[in-house]
């Protein structure tokens, strides 16, 4: 039974590193893009595409060894949405307007904090499924 037991817990305790394993995020500030993974690293390279509400490209270029892009000033149209993409298949978007009211980091962006929610919810469920095994031996 604590056999089970532990191998429940280890498959519970490894799949979500592997589904979070590395995310694409946006932010803006002064006028500029800046895209990195969730290890903190620059999306360099990654494609930047702006397209208006009907999905027409306005404008694409290709993000710096920073991991920013500098707006341009001058795009034809009414940009609504800026995308990235990254390779490996990551892509992101952010709304036109949000790039220029410079979008901060939220509270569940920062990896320590998704982290120790993580281990937290895992702990709580082994402990739950820990008092029900032990309910189900005494009757």
């Amino acid at each position: 039974m604590k056999i089970v037991l532990f191998c429940i817990s280890s498959l519970l305790f490894l799949l979500p590193s592997v589904a979070n394993a590395h995310g694409l995020y946006v932010s803006s500030e002064g006028g500029k893009l800046h895209a990195n993974f969730s290890d903190h690293s620059p999306a360099s390279g990654a494609v930047v595409t702006v397209v208006d509400e009907n999905g027409i490209i306005l404008a694409r270029d290709i993000l710096n060894e920073k991991g920013m892009w500098t707006l341009p000033k001058d795009i034809k149209g009414e940009p609504e949405f800026v995308i990235v993409e990254a390779p490996g298949g990551h892509l992101t978007r952010i709304a036109w307007q949000e790039v220029f009211h410079e979008t901060t980091k939220g509270f569940f962006d920062y990896f320590g904090i998704r982290i120790t929610i993580g281990i937290v919810v895992l702990a709580g469920g082994g402990l739950i499924i820990r008092h029900l095994l032990n309910l189900k031996s005494k009757t």
